[in-house]
Parts: structure tokens; sequence; C-alpha cells
């Protein structure tokens, strides 16, 4: 693993900050407008990381009653008195290695002095690894190897709130064989950028095999989820192609929910989106338990 890139080439940059004296009612504030996963409590005199602030600790907040005290206070009362921190120069492997024996996602960056620089997260890495090694190259789209990587970590951690898509283009082999595999290539390559348009930038967004696409949806309920597929489905309804106005586009799509193993999970999907196929195409379809 020498080749690990650094952890500086992959983390996030000018990551989001409060400070002790934050309200935990604003730091919860601070992460829904940014859409993250947590804030990093630093010193406002020299910008040196003192602790974090994860949505597992907004949880404790309430039920403790503490959206009006101090991130200070929650952080005695949660006792969080270590902080993990990684080094910018570090390699990647190194984050991982963390990640996997503090039971942790969320790693402030330091740089020589203790300052904050950065924060990475698994989804960090795997988005900035080489992309040979898990981007598929006509899509873009993250390749099955993503999938193995989350089925470990999530083995491990359990999932709350995770549900999977499956999605399946409509009669892709007859748009091939009547306008050729140039311009099939093109409509996957259209419909993937509809689909990652459609979903938040930490859900993972995979290229299954042929016409077929994994989305791993994370932190949402069912309602959220059905609204996403049903969001992707219209988007790519409404795909036009200038050179070919006649050909219209639509997918098929499967929704379950996290049942222990992600591949078992996105058996029940796939097995729902045929009931979609079934019912018509064009559709979105939910398998609630394994049968």
């Amino acid at each position: 693993m020498t080749s690990s890139p650094l952890v500086k080439e992959l983390m996030v940059h000018n990551p989001i900050v409060c400070g002790l004296d934050t309200r935990v009612r604003e730091a919860i504030k601070i992460m829904e407008d940014h859409h993250i996963g947590s804030v990093i409590v630093v010193d406002k005199f020299t910008r040196k990381p003192i602790n974090i602030i994860t949505h597992k600790d907004i949880i404790s907040a309430i039920y403790h009653s503490m959206l009006d005290s101090t991130v200070k206070d929650l952080i005695e009362l949660l006792q969080k008195d270590e902080l993990i921190t990684i080094h910018e120069d570090e390699p990647v492997i190194e984050a991982l290695r963390i990640f996997e024996e503090r039971g942790i996602e969320h790693l402030p960056v330091i740089n020589s002095e203790g300052v904050l620089v950065g924060i990475i997260t698994g989804t960090d890495i795997l988005k900035g690894l080489p992309r040979f090694a898990l981007i598929d190259p006509l899509t873009g789209l993250e390749n099955r190897r993503v999938l193995d990587y989350l089925d470990h970590k999530l083995s491990i951690r359990g999932a709350d709130g995770l549900y999977v898509l499956f999605i399946d283009v409509d009669n892709f082999k007859k748009i091939n064989d009547t306008y050729g595999h140039l311009f099939g290539d093109r409509v996957l390559k259209e419909i993937a950028r509809r689909i990652l348009d459609s979903v938040r930038t930490y859900d993972n967004v995979v290229r299954y095999g042929g016409e077929e696409i994994v989305v791993v949806l994370h932190r949402v309920n069912e309602e959220e989820a059905m609204r996403i597929a049903d969001r992707i489905r219209e988007s790519v309804a409404a795909l036009r192609f200038q050179e070919h106005p006649e050909v219209r586009v639509t997918v098929s799509i499967g929704v379950a929910p996290y049942r222990g193993s992600l591949f078992r999970t996105i058996e029940l999907a796939d097995r729902a989106m045929y009931m979609a196929k079934s019912k018509g195409k064009n559709r979105v379809e939910i398998i609630r338990e394994p049968s």
C-alpha cells in the first residue's frame, strides 16, 4: 500500500467548525445548513481542534434536553475527553486503519502546528481514490468495489436509516439494437447524471452492471427513500435527445430497507425492481420485509 495517497489529497478543506460556547441548537443548524454529519469544535484563537460533535452526540443532547446548553456542556456530559486526529501528510491507509480500529467516521486533519486544516471521512476516501480503482469509466459512477467496502463497514457498525434502490433502464436492449451502442452509452451517461442530481452528496451511486444502477441512501426513512426514487424516475422520464427526439427513456426502480447485509438488501431491491417491471415499467415498488 505504499502508493496510498496522502490525507491532504483527499480531505475536505475548510471544514465547518464551531466554538465551545456555541449552543447545541446552533450546532444542529450548522450541520443541517451544510448537510454534514459532524462539526469540529475549535479554539477560536488558535483554530486548534478541541473535540467533534456528530449526529450521534446530537441524539444524546436531545435525550438529555440540552439543546440550549453549550457545546462545552455537552462534551462534558458525554465525557468526550479524547479527540482523535490525523496529520495531513499521513497516508490514507492510516485513516482507514483508524476508522476500523476506533469505530469512528470523521477524522479532523491537522498540520505540523496542530492547526485544523481539514476533515476526512470514509466517503471522502471512496470518492477520491484513483479513478481506475473505484469509478466506472463510462458513467463516472462508483463501481462494485465500493459495495464491498460498504458491506464490510455496515457489518461492523450496523446501519440506521439505510435504503437501497435498484434501478434498471426499461427496454435498453431495444435502444442499443435500434440506435447503436454509442447512442446507448450516451443514454447511460445521461441517466447517471440525472440520478446523481437527484441524490445527496453522501449517498452512493454504483453502476452495478450493464444498465443496472444501485443507489445506497443514507439517513433516510421509507417516505424519503420513496420520494427520492420517484424523483429519479421522473427526471429520467423527462430526458430528451436532440439527435433522436423520438426516444423516450424510463426506468423501473425497486426499493428495500437495509436487512443486515448490503448484498442481501440489494437482492431484495432487485426483486422489487422486477415487480415494477411486471406492473408496466416506469414505476417504483418497495419490498419492506424479506420473504
